[in-house]
């Protein structure tokens, strides 16, 4: 069988690389980005995963290099999801719990109890790929092309999907806001 001898060669020469670069690697990406978040250990690894995943590596000229690219690559994509999770998350403090140092009323938490389950209800009645959608962008923070890819669609008609979910929630929200 002459795929066993290969994928012997391609174990190998993986090893090779991981030994001689992993913690360069992890070094490197510690000086350039930080401790974390995202941990550079982390990033390492993700990134020899995705040189692992190869059939082959010959094809790579700079193994060395394909790793750095695909490390600063997993480090931008999870400091950008980042991003996204701490704008979301101080526009739902805000809009759910108030201003710091708001105490937290029994009104106001039935409130937001309120508010919480109407966004859940309007997520459910959606289509099922809108709602995909609206969470890969906005819970888990990919952008609209990226949220696209993975469900099958253009980032333009992710954009729609995202604005046409934002609107239901916020059409949802309008007369719960009006109540208070």
């Amino acid at each position: 069988m002459a795929g066993k001898p290969a994928l012997q060669q391609h174990s190998a020469d993986f090893q090779k690389l991981y030994q001689r670069y992993f913690n360069k690697l992890v070094n490197g990406l510690r000086r350039s980005y930080g401790a974390g978040p995202p941990d550079p250990e982390d990033v390492a690894q993700a990134a020899f995963e995705k040189l692992g995943r190869r059939e082959t590596l010959t094809d790579i000229s700079d193994p060395e290099n394909y790793i750095w690219v695909a490390a600063r690559n997993i480090i931008l994509l999870e400091k950008r999801r980042q991003a996204v999770r701490n704008a979301n998350a101080s526009e739902i403090e805000m809009r759910f719990f108030g201003e710091q140092g708001d105490t937290f009323e029994p009104e106001r938490i039935l409130i937001a109890k309120d508010q919480l389950s109407l966004v859940m209800e309007t997520l459910s009645r959606m289509p099922e790929r809108r709602r995909q959608i609206f969470m890969l962008a906005r819970v888990h923070g990919l952008t609209p092309a990226e949220a696209g890819q993975r469900c099958g669609v253009s980032r333009t008609a992710a954009v729609r999907h995202i604005a046409k979910a934002t609107s239901a929630i916020a059409a949802a929200l309008s007369p719960a806001e009006a109540a208070e």
